[in-house]
């Protein structure tokens, strides 16, 4: 359950290739008018999931900070390192099994932190318009570093939806 749970939602959370704050066909989620800070955190967030979906764990680890707290419905998974070497590799696989739908994001950057909170629909590909679904709420805190943004927490939680 943890698997597709996580899955789910490391899988919705990497719609967005491309806007930081738009779905796949480019309809606006949650704050357009968000701060350009904020919009370059969303997008370091965005190619955090694009690399997990991709496989490219090397990538998803450059985005984080070395002490970086990844967290799954109330399990700690590790630090940075621990995670990507560990549960991230299920993670992934599982990501390219479900279809991802970004329901809402929003986004807010003050001087040296920002958090992205992205709320997501997953769905087994297999069954992309009926089916069960999942409701996965991700929560991704960063801080700038001299490198930009990284990701120093990660938290998914999950739910039939």
């Amino acid at each position: 359950m943890r698997s597709l749970v996580l899955a789910t939602s490391l899988a919705l959370a990497t719609i967005a290739v491309g806007p930081a704050f738009a779905q796949a066909n480019g309809t606006s989620i949650g704050a357009p008018d968000a701060s350009p800070a904020a919009r370059d955190a969303a997008q370091v967030v965005d190619a955090f999931m694009s690399a997990m979906v991709g496989g490219d764990l090397e990538t998803a680890r450059a985005q984080m900070t070395p002490n970086a707290v990844v967290v799954a419905n109330g399990q700690v998974l590790g630090e940075r390192d621990a995670y990507i070497d560990g549960a991230a590799k299920g993670d992934s696989a599982a990501l390219r099994t479900v279809h991802r739908e970004l329901v809402r994001r929003d986004a807010r950057a003050g001087n040296d932190v920002a958090w992205v909170v992205s709320e997501k629909r997953l769905r087994a590909i297999a069954t992309p318009g009926s089916g069960p679904s999942e409701m996965v709420v991700e929560t991704m805190l960063l801080a700038k570093t001299d490198a930009g943004w990284k990701i120093t927490h990660v938290h998914w939680s999950g739910r039939h939806g």
